[in-house]
């Protein structure tokens, strides 16, 4: 079922899938990442404690045994030198700790792991499930993890090896040194062990962090239904979508229509094409296009126009000219002028009869 589950999955992750997941904490995290840092953390401490710490520990035990004197020591009390000594050595654990730690957070943050949610505070009993543990351990990506481990323990092996041959001669002649000898050369075998590990760590970080960001984006995989599932959210659903395009259409034709009774003259095809246009004399303006439509849309303007008496001029060019040059509510262009003026002269005649008697309505002009 589960193998099954994972071959229908098909799609590569969504920006929104992995924005969610991050948000609920699921974020790709490579431990090996976190291991070099650390060892970079322990790398840069060694720099401070033989540059600075390991010498002012040492000073302040020669002086808590008495071998040196404390600095502005005389009349002094035991205490406020205790007080003194414990604040020092206190001052530099804390230098260290902080050094550290620093690359540690850094790589925490970097990574995106530092994640507060609600829901990784809650018990999740599928993590002490013992056949998914199993899986896990047993599965490609323990195999993967097992041979990260081995092979960076046969690295450290070999190149541990490496170090104690070539620091062999230094310790052969290690007996006759003095105590900041011994510091200084603890300080060199210390950092130069600490910059082996972060080298093989490092090598072994760059190879996991590619695998577990790969296998993030395996896992997080989508099937179709899945995709489909979030483009409706997302977007909405497509029936609601197209019901929501379908009633904002018809508002905009209610609106339309409505202007159709202020029109002079509608132009047609006569049944695929209508142009309602409206002129006011005296403006200084051309005709402007009240409403215009196609088949369904021309047979309702129509039906407007005879419902309230608008004149209907059958002009198949002109009527299709209109209708792909023309907005609604912009004017219409020069070469137009001559064939709309045989319109509006005709609805102006059907108008003049009507009042003289002529007729009840204006009629339309057919052609041919």
């Amino acid at each position: 079922m589960s193998r099954e589950s994972n071959d229908d999955k098909q799609f590569d992750a969504s920006e929104s899938k992995l924005r969610k997941a991050r948000q609920e904490g699921d974020v790709p995290r490579s431990a090996e990442l976190q291991s070099a840092l650390m060892y970079l953390g322990f790398w840069f401490a060694a720099l401070f404690a033989t540059a600075w710490a390991a010498p002012a520990w040492i000073g302040m035990a020669a002086r808590a045994l008495g071998a040196e004197p404390w600095p502005e020591g005389a009349g002094r009390a035991v205490t406020d030198l205790a007080r003194a000594l414990a604040g020092q050595a206190g001052l530099a654990t804390l230098a260290g700790v902080a050094i550290m730690a620093l690359p540690i957070l850094l790589g925490m943050v970097a990574q995106g792991s530092v994640v507060l949610t609600p829901k990784k505070l809650l018990p999740d009993f599928k993590r002490i499930n013992p056949v998914r543990n199993a899986g896990q351990k047993f599965g490609k990506s323990g195999l993967v993890g097992f041979a990260i481990s081995l092979g960076k323990a046969l690295l450290v092996g070999v190149g541990g090896w490496f170090l104690y041959a070539s620091l062999l001669s230094w310790l052969m002649a290690s007996g006759g040194m003095q105590d900041l000898q011994w510091i200084e050369g603890l300080g060199l075998i210390l950092r130069r062990a600490v910059l082996l590990a972060l080298g093989i760590g490092a090598v072994f970080a760059v190879i996991d962090l590619i695998w577990k960001r790969l296998e993030y984006l395996r896992r997080h995989r989508m099937s179709r239904q899945e995709m489909q599932d979030e483009h409706k959210e997302n977007e909405g659903d497509p029936h609601l979508k197209a019901a929501r395009r379908q009633k904002g259409m018809d508002i905009v034709l209610s609106t339309m229509l409505a202007d159709v009774e202020k029109a002079d003259v509608i132009i047609v095809n006569p049944t695929h094409f209508a142009v309602a246009l409206e002129w006011k004399r005296g403006s200084g303006r051309a005709p402007v296009c009240l409403a215009k439509g196609v088949d369904e849309v021309a047979r309702r303007i129509r039906e407007r126009a005879q419902e309230h008496q608008v004149p209907v001029w059958s002009d198949p060019p002109c009527a299709r000219a209109l209708h792909a040059t023309v907005e609604i509510g912009c004017e219409i262009r020069p070469e137009h002028f001559a064939p709309v003026a045989a319109a509006i002269r005709f609805a102006e005649a059907m108008r003049k009869k009507a009042r003289e008697g002529w007729g009840s309505a204006p009629r339309r002009r057919e052609e041919g």
